[in-house]
């Protein structure tokens, strides 16, 4: 356990350094005057600056911190993007792939970038993430794809409405992978695989720190769209009604629970391993004295415990 925190602390000393490093360069390419229009050649200066060093500079998840961050940078060539306002299979829109930039993915080690660029620069930085993968090339937008209104308005979280989502949470099998109570420990979450074949750490709803956005609207997107690449299937066919997804809504937020800075310092089996809690550790074998052979160690983990 000392080991893994340890390692933790590790990797997110280096994202910190690397933020760091990322921002300084980043401050040569602000504008200082009218916004310009948004252009290829812009986003790829502003990429290589602040990007790179965890995407890559071919945006091959293959940057110099890479290695170091959890859950690992996405390999934009795969051109699977999980936080879209797009049907399941299609291609998120730019504002989309801005509003991620903008905003990060809060609880992983992609930063906000909004404060430090301005639209147009956020902007060409999308322009030129769309050179990297083909599908952008190969496949077209379409209007009938985005899924989300402009005007979506989200229902009030009264009580009833949280017991109505309690009831579809069971009923929608949501607890099979997240667990009954939320904690990311179902049946499921330790053979979760991602679509490259990496695994999926199922999300602990009580942690409450969502990477696509804590808002009810946010947490609505994604029941919606869901996440591609990742096991988490799209609700938009098989929950059609406005009211339940609002109810799933609200019933997830409750299981969230006050964060306070304990909460983020104590090692939590759930954040690295969903199952690591629920199974046993094979106990190390004691060294003896020659000629005895010693016992045969159990197996390394492949979580690294």
């Amino acid at each position: 356990m000392a080991f893994s925190s340890m390692r933790g602390r590790r990797a997110v000393l280096t994202w910190i350094l690397g933020s760091l490093a990322a921002c300084s360069g980043t401050a040569v390419f602000s504008a200082s005057g009218p916004e310009a229009p948004p252009d290829v050649a812009t986003g790829r200066r502003l990429y290589l600056a602040s990007c790179a060093g965890c995407h890559g500079v071919r945006g091959d998840a293959s940057g110099e911190v890479a290695a170091s961050l959890f859950p690992p940078p996405r390999d934009l060539t795969r051109g699977e993007f999980r936080f879209r306002s797009t049907a399941s299979g299609t291609l998120p829109t730019r504002d989309d792939l801005a509003r991620t930039i903008a905003l990060g993915l809060p609880g992983s080690a992609m930063p906000g970038w909004g404060d430090v660029l301005n639209d147009s620069e956020i902007g060409s930085i999308v322009l030129f993430v769309e050179t990297l993968s083909l599908r952008f090339a190969a496949e077209a937008r379409r209007p009938e794809d985005v899924l989300l209104p402009a005007d979506l308005t989200p229902l009030a979280a009264t009580p009833e409405l949280v017991a109505r989502g309690a009831v579809l949470y069971q009923k929608m099998g949501c607890g099979e992978c997240h667990g009954p109570q939320g904690r990311g420990d179902g049946q499921a979450a330790a053979t979760a695989r991602n679509s490259d074949g990496t695994p999926s750490h199922v999300f602990d709803f009580t942690y409450g720190v969502y990477k696509g956005g804590d808002t009810a609207r946010d947490i609505y997107r994604t029941f919606v769209t869901g996440l591609d690449g990742a096991p988490m299937p799209a609700f938009d066919q098989s929950l059609p009604d406005q009211t339940d997804r609002w109810a799933l809504v609200a019933y997830v937020q409750s299981l969230g629970r006050p964060r306070g800075l304990a909460f983020y310092l104590t090692e939590r089996p759930t954040w690295r391993e969903p199952m690591a809690a629920a199974r046993p550790r094979s106990p190390q074998p004691l060294p003896v004295a020659a000629p005895v052979a010693a016992p045969a160690a159990d197996a390394p983990r492949a979580d690294g415990w």
